[in-house]
């Protein structure tokens, strides 16, 4: 029995195709709207303000001093967009339909003869006697096997950002920046040693003005300690006479700490 082309029209392909196209189209448009959720929720506070993340670090600024910065970065920058777009969406979808035709048959036949003749020949009787049976069985069986296979095969890959959001973060970077902070310590070199009044130096640095009282350094093993700075003569006071080693040497003198 050939197959009619009636069992492949009842198939519902507008559902067996347009299911797995749909369920891709899901997908992209989660995709974005996870995208979206993303950036708001890691580059904005609850105000609307960006979210920044500080860096403190101490180095040496121009001067030789050491100094602590902030560097400031949004917290944005930092981390990847993750912008994934379907590339390729394949469906693939195989249906096979067979028809079987069976059919048994069966057939008995059986014969019994019983003759017998009337009368007597001679010394012989006879009498034939005659049965016969037949029987016949038939069978026909139908079978049909359907066999469906589908395929779907999706390829994703992560796009090039929108030009809105590369716009975003274009001005996110340009507000990067190094703030300088606290002046940890200054690099001076001692130009004199008062000689009536060991306590006072005279001193050449460029970062005086970063000083403050019982700021300390160290000299000869021995720790000298700053009473007073005067910042239009160049000249500190030290809480002990100095040494006189001292004069025209580079000292580093430390702020205490805050």
């Amino acid at each position: 029995m050939p197959v009619s082309g009636r069992e492949l029209a009842s198939l519902d392909f507008a559902n067996l195709i347009g299911g797995p196209l749909n369920a891709v189209v899901e997908a992209q448009a989660k995709s974005a709207i996870t995208t979206a959720n993303f950036i708001k929720e890691v580059a904005f506070d609850k105000q609307g303000k960006v979210v920044n993340v500080d860096f403190a670090y101490n180095r040496k600024n121009d001067n030789g001093s050491d100094q602590q910065f902030t560097l400031t970065v949004p917290f944005l920058t930092m981390l990847p967009v993750p912008y994934i777009t379907v590339v390729d969406a394949v469906v693939e979808f195989n249906a096979k339909i067979t028809s079987i035709n069976e059919s048994t048959s069966e057939s008995n036949f059986s014969q019994q003869v019983d003759a017998s003749v009337g009368g007597r020949y001679w010394f012989v009787s006879a009498k034939v006697t005659s049965k016969t049976a037949y029987q016949k069985k038939s069978a026909t069986t139908e079978r049909e096997e359907r066999t469906f296979d589908m395929h779907v095969r999706v390829q994703a890959k992560n796009q090039d950002m929108p030009a809105g959001t590369e716009r975003l973060l274009t001005i996110l970077e340009q507000s990067i920046g190094e703030k300088h902070g606290k002046i940890m310590s200054v690099a001076a070199t001692v130009k004199d040693i008062d000689a009536t009044n060991k306590k006072l130096l005279t001193i050449d640095s460029a970062d005086l003005a970063a000083l403050v009282a019982n700021a300390t350094f160290d000299w000869a093993n021995k720790p000298y300690k700053i009473s007073t700075i005067d910042i239009s003569k160049k000249q500190i006071t030290l809480d002990t006479d100095a040494d006189d080693s001292l004069k025209g040497k580079v000292i580093e003198m430390k702020n205490p700490p805050s």
